[in-house]
């Protein structure tokens, strides 16, 4: 699936005369500068110049796949396939610039500004984060991130392969911020974006904790889409703590999602209670008629025993 994007990206890039560059977030898959090192694959590290440069085992790496001999190019797409399905790290640039340029370009986004003159590292070389920031900047801001890129696609954290930027013209010569300004400066709407995808993140994490035998039966795409409805369910409902939202989402997933209509738990949740362990008692004390109103997720047919977990 990977490897066929790939491939048809260089061969696109090649007919056009432009490059094809492979971005891996060192973070997700660390120790991929060694790999290469070893495969003999050249990189440049976004972390140099930087005062992060110290870090290269999770830096973000830069490969020009046309630098890349093509006898190492089919390993080089079967390394990325490997890892993009285990970990938001990988995207792939189609872009005018030479190397050097675009990664002197992209380390001019390592941080950016946040209202009240504050700032912040942005990893936004993780595919979790990459769309939602692609999604939420102004034109302007869309332009000079994207300097020099036809198209941008990703693995998404679904698993999904999502083009985030297909720009027959794009801009080559972004405007320069004033004298001592980030190149990017969020308002608080997309802070506030990012924040939510992050949210997303801590809950699966902490659900993979808590039922990790059973997650591991559902497909990544369908339950990324199932826990962020789950969440938005719960921060609508005013549960804005992760151990709240984890003892909600259990129970959607226990049923999946049938729980949530019966009227007992619509009850319950017209005055949830604030403190973890008198919300965790009120979930498990609803009645097998709620934790068995829907077979779980990760099963075909409905469950014939309390749903309930130990």
């Amino acid at each position: 699936m990977v490897v066929d994007a790939l491939q048809r990206a260089l061969a696109s890039a090649t007919d056009d005369e432009r490059r094809l560059y492979l971005v891996i977030d060192g973070a997700q898959a660390e120790g991929s500068n060694t790999i290469l090192d070893r495969k003999g694959v050249r990189y440049l590290s976004l972390f140099d110049e930087t005062p992060e440069a110290s870090l290269p085992e999770i830096a973000p790496l830069l490969v020009s796949v046309h630098d890349v001999p093509p006898s190492l190019r089919p390993e080089l797409f079967d390394w990325a396939q490997d890892f993009a399905f285990g970990a938001p790290a990988i995207s792939w640039i189609t872009s005018e610039f030479e190397p050097q340029r675009l990664a002197d370009h992209l380390r001019r986004f390592h941080v950016v500004g946040l209202s009240e003159g504050q700032s912040m590292l942005l990893r936004w070389y993780d595919t979790r984060i990459l769309p939602i920031l692609l999604g939420c900047l102004t034109p302007a801001q869309h332009a000079a991130f994207a300097a020099g890129t036809f198209r941008w696609d990703a693995v998404d954290r679904s698993g999904a392969i999502v083009t985030l930027v297909d720009n027959p013209t794009p801009t080559a010569k972004p405007e320069m911020p004033r004298f001592g300004a980030r190149q990017l400066t969020l308002d608080d709407r997309q802070y506030a974006l990012l924040v939510d995808a992050s949210a997303l993140d801590g809950l699966l994490r902490q659900l993979r904790r808590v039922i990790p035998d059973e997650l591991k039966r559902v497909p990544q795409k369908q339950l990324t889409a199932f826990v962020n409805h789950c969440l938005e369910m719960a921060l609508a409902a005013g549960l804005n703590d992760l151990d709240r939202q984890t003892q909600f989402t259990v129970l959607g997933l226990y049923t999946s999602g049938r729980a949530y209509e019966q009227p007992e738990f619509k009850r319950f949740m017209a005055k949830p209670p604030e403190s973890l362990d008198d919300f965790y008692k009120g979930i498990q004390a609803l009645s097998d008629d709620v934790w068995n109103a829907g077979p779980p997720l990760w099963e075909s047919t409905p469950a014939t025993t309390t749903g309930k977990p130990a």
